[in-house]
């Protein structure tokens, strides 16, 4: 009896429930393996897999985000990415972080970005159409948010 044979019969005695587990057991055990996949969370999404995967050939670079007493994001992004498509990337793995955690909470993006600022070695990504490279922003660099300063009106 060879092996696709030996699953059919398994999974012939298997409900929808027991196979969903089985097979989400079975991939969490293959990415703790794989060197390449391992930092990957148990319900990865395929768009997780294909970032890592671009960042394994060249095509991304990886960003550390610190959020002053809180953990640090890891953002995924092309390396020709922009201010705004980094900017994305942070909210929609925030997302993601919080979906896991269990947080249902709405963030106001408009607000964060309106609020607090992008920066690099002192220099405020302050331009959303420019380039990530224009300021210096490379592989494995940390960003960090810091609150704007307000603009005091002289009367």
């Amino acid at each position: 009896m060879d092996t696709l044979e030996v699953v059919k019969e398994v999974t012939e005695d298997l409900s929808h429930d027991d196979l969903l587990e089985a097979t989400e057991a079975a991939v969490g055990a293959i990415l703790k393996n794989d060197s390449l996949l391992k930092d990957l969370h148990d319900d990865i999404i395929i768009e997780e897999i294909s970032s890592q995967i671009a960042v394994e050939h060249g095509q991304s670079i990886t960003i550390f985000v610190n959020r002053d007493a809180l953990e640090s994001l890891k953002v995924i992004i092309p390396q020709d990415a922009t201010v705004r498509g980094l900017k994305k990337a942070i909210a929609r793995h925030f997302e993601l972080y919080q979906k896991r955690a269990g947080i249902n909470v709405n963030i106001s993006w408009k607000y964060i970005w309106r609020t607090y600022s992008l920066n690099y070695d002192s220099t405020v990504l302050d331009n959303d159409e420019a380039c990530i490279q224009d300021y210096g922003v490379t592989n494995k660099v940390t960003l960090t948010f810091k609150k704007k300063k307000r603009k005091t009106q002289i009367t």
